[in-house]
């Protein structure tokens, strides 16, 4: 029921007969739980599209696939199921919404040499996207390769919380000199924006002396 998410499946439901026509035996499952009646209703079994909601084993659910297809138009934040699909070895088409944060450079590169799958902006690249990355084996291999990498380059734990430590050990060393560059701050702790917390204060030393 995830805003981003609805529309996203509705947008593959309206573009999936297209993909389906020059895939005849392909299926696509949509996984995920609380999906509304509206995406219930997409259930279509004739025509490969699979509505299945809540999984249990998103791992067992995934690894039977080949491609994850996520057409997101809006949205913001580090995409779980991109992460996920990687790790279990599925490349990925999307949109550069979708690969926001998911990338070494700023940059999104459209060359799926330098990204776990495809990133394109229409639907007309992402039908054509997808049938590609389904179908070419030499592309599917490294979309794969690269997802993996970009996941273990990205979201490596040690690596990332070393950089954290880093940051606080840093911040802890140089406290007074950032505290002089942050007006907004100095500001706020100023006593005219503090009068509550002076008010408080003196109640408290007064309620003690009685």
């Amino acid at each position: 029921k995830h805003p981003p998410n609805v529309d996203s499946v509705r947008l593959l439901r309206r573009i999936w007969p297209r993909i389906r026509s020059l895939l005849p035996d392909a299926r696509l499952h949509v996984y995920g739980a609380y999906p509304t009646n509206d995406i219930r209703s997409m259930h279509d079994e004739k025509l490969g599209f699979y509505v299945h909601g809540h999984v249990e084993d998103i791992k067992e659910a995934l690894m039977r696939r080949r491609v994850l297809l996520a057409p997101l138009r809006f949205g913001a934040g580090i995409k779980g199921k991109i992460i996920d699909s990687w790790g279990y070895g599925l490349p990925v088409v999307t949109t550069p919404i979708g690969a926001e944060g998911m990338m070494i450079t700023d940059t999104i590169a459209l060359n799926e040499d330098d990204w776990g799958g495809c990133v394109v902006s229409n639907e007309d690249e992402f039908v054509k996207a997808s049938v590609d990355l389904y179908t070419t084996k030499d592309l599917w291999e490294c979309s794969q390769s690269k997802g993996i990498e970009l996941l273990n380059t990205l979201f490596n734990k040690e690596h990332n919380l070393r950089l954290i430590d880093d940051a606080l050990d840093d911040a802890k060393m140089n406290l007074w000199q950032r505290r002089k560059r942050d007006i907004i701050g100095q500001l706020l702790w100023h006593q005219s924006n503090r009068s509550t917390e002076y008010f408080s204060k003196w109640i408290e030393l007064k309620e003690r002396r009685k």
